[in-house]
């Protein structure tokens, strides 16, 4: 089995082109960062299970109406050349508790990921999976679905926007990358093993998009349009 690293190769690094999720944009943590150490690795491996690891980086729905999310993106990298778009792709969002995931909202598998432009992306619409967000703090992950033998490691890229807000988390709950337990700021815990941070990594790049959901007010002047049309075809008559 091929060995496992948290960093990129740089020699082998495919630089994706920048696309967005299909709808309307209801948030967009980009540009991308083209520097090849601003990668997080993000992938479960069938054949090295204690291996899979998660990244998830926070965002916030504004107050207001709430958001109707139809479809999402994110950007990858592949670490080992294999050529190959993988099995599939985990989208998950979490609703924010102290400053990490909790609760899922979101967990759906499906969606396209293109080795050769980097770009995963999923239509929610088509998937039957349209998810409502109300105003507050959540957490987006996405993660590829590869075996480590077959597709080699898949890593997300960084952001240079995310400006104020959290640092990306990961996750291995397996333990084999040897990260701390439970949810970890990969850019503000050390590794032991070199003194360096886990990553250099500080905001993922990713995209959401959807509509905004009507508020009630809107809701009811649809509602009386409707009946005020009916009532007028019904006297025409």
């Amino acid at each position: 089995m091929r060995s496992l690293s948290l960093r990129l190769s740089l020699l082998s690094m495919v630089v994706p082109s920048v696309a967005c999720a299909s709808g309307a944009a209801l948030y967009e943590q980009l540009p991308i960062n083209g520097d090849p150490s601003m990668q997080a690795l993000s992938q479960e491996f069938g054949d090295a299970a204690d291996f899979n690891i998660i990244a998830a980086d926070d965002f916030t729905v504004p107050a207001g109406p709430g958001w109707n999310v139809e479809s999402l993106a994110s950007f990858f990298s592949t670490g080992n050349g294999s050529g190959l778009d993988a099995d599939g792709i985990r989208w998950t969002i979490w609703a924010d508790v102290g400053g990490q995931p909790g609760a899922e909202v979101l967990n759906v598998l499906g969606g396209a990921y293109d080795v050769n432009t980097g770009l995963a992306d999923a239509d929610l619409t088509a998937l039957g999976n349209e998810v409502e967000l109300s105003p507050g703090s959540y957490w987006f992950g996405s993660q590829i679905i590869g075996d480590i033998s077959t597709f080699g490691q898949e890593f997300q890229l960084g952001s240079n926007d995310g400006g104020g807000s959290l640092n990306f988390l990961w996750n291995n709950p397996g333990g084999g990358l040897g990260l701390p337990t439970g949810w970890v700021d990969a850019n503000g815990t050390i590794n032991p093993g070199n003194g360096n941070p886990f990553s250099d990594v500080t905001n993922l790049a990713f995209s959401i998009g959807g509509s905004i959901v009507p508020e009630p007010a809107t809701l009811g002047l649809l509602a009386l349009g409707g009946f005020a049309l009916v009532f007028r075809r019904k006297n025409a008559r």
